[in-house]
């Protein structure tokens, strides 16, 4: 096409919808626990990006509207055309 391409950086917001009241403040809280402390690496990795750079925001979901149940849990018809919904965009 003879046009020189640009690059720059992208930003990326992501954000994690969670039904799980201990993940949540395991994700929020800076707390170090006993029963978590397997975790650490990962969970400072995951940290930095939700703190510092806020390119993760974490937002409560109700576990009624959680979409990834599709994925992870036996479903009756009525939450898997629910969910299948809203994963399609219908």
């Amino acid at each position: 096409m003879g046009m020189p391409i640009k690059s720059s950086n992208a930003k990326v917001h992501c954000r994690v919808f969670e039904d799980n009241t201990g993940a949540l403040e395991i994700a929020k809280v800076p707390k170090f626990r006993p029963r978590t402390k397997h975790m650490n690496c990962r969970l400072h990795h995951f940290r930095s990006y939700v703190d510092d750079t806020k390119e993760i925001s974490i937002h409560k979901i109700d576990t009624l509207d959680q979409p990834a149940d599709m994925l992870t849990k036996p479903l009756n018809e009525d939450g898997l055309v629910k969910h299948r919904k809203k994963t399609q965009g219908w």
